[in-house]
């Protein structure tokens, strides 16, 4: 990352702090049951076959999922959600090149399957291209406007683009449509510790620790904030309560990663 980065190395930005592989299912389950008017579209559920490769990605054996994948689709079949779940198999190794390929391919499948979009704009940022990671993410937005996710990762760009109040609108507006939905509080937390950088970047320390107080509040696993907090307290010399949250980001880290470990 170029810009005060919470996301721990090789990680998605939209998973810092929090299980990768958790945020992966509660956004395609609350994906699929968005409401849609007539400028929304709702997304389609996995059948019950699509359902079982996403079982093997999120089981981590990509490979298997990818050769089944490749069997329907080289036979002929064109439902968007075989496209996009092989670009989700190329994003859970990481190889974000070719897992936007695929997204690509899903977004102009049909049925519409809003994810693609979302999923497009995470892969493009990795791989790279910022430009049209940011196209991806409008185009999910004018399917999903409220999906806090894709508000975030504007929020993130316009970070990493130098344009701070942009940022900060963005965040603002991916807290505000998230801060009800008990299933969305993690991504309340990870936009407040990204206001947090932009309070610390504008040298508003005691508003950042505010900020990061709060996040960890909403989510205590997001060590990074942790780690960031015990940072500012000590600029501020506060040695005893730096060394506690320092502590704790070494107590969330463990947590986050023993989760990890179990769901591979």
């Amino acid at each position: 990352m170029k810009f005060l980065s919470n996301a721990p190395p090789g990680a998605t930005i939209s998973s810092a702090g929090i299980s990768a592989k958790g945020l992966l299912l509660v956004f395609l389950i609350l994906a699929a049951c968005n409401r849609s008017d007539p400028q929304e579209s709702s997304t389609p559920p996995l059948t019950k076959s699509q359902s079982e490769y996403f079982g093997l990605i999120q089981a981590g054996e990509t490979g298997a999922a990818r050769i089944r994948l490749r069997q329907r689709i080289d036979a002929g079949e064109s439902d968007s959600r075989l496209p996009f779940l092989m670009g989700l198999a190329h994003h859970w190794d990481r190889n974000y090149t070719r897992a936007a390929e695929w997204f690509a391919r899903a977004e102009t499948a049909e049925p519409v399957y809003p994810p693609a979009s979302h999923f497009l704009g995470w892969s493009l940022y990795h791989a790279g291209n910022l430009d049209k990671s940011k196209m991806a993410f409008h185009r999910h937005l004018q399917l999903a406007p409220d999906e806090g996710d894709s508000l975030f990762a504007l929020g993130v760009l316009a970070i990493e683009q130098g344009n701070l109040d942009l940022a900060d609108d963005y965040l603002s507006r991916a807290i505000l449509v998230q801060r009800g939905d008990p299933a969305r509080a993690p991504g309340v937390a990870k936009a407040m510790v990204r206001q947090a950088e932009i309070a610390e970047v504008r040298d508003s320390v005691d508003a950042s620790i505010e900020l990061l107080r709060q996040a960890i509040e909403i989510n205590d696993d997001l060590y990074e904030a942790h780690y960031r907090l015990a940072r500012l307290l000590q600029r501020r010399g506060y040695g005893e309560e730096s060394a506690k949250a320092q502590q704790n980001g070494d107590a969330a880290k463990a947590r986050v990663e023993a989760q990890d470990l179990r769901a591979r």
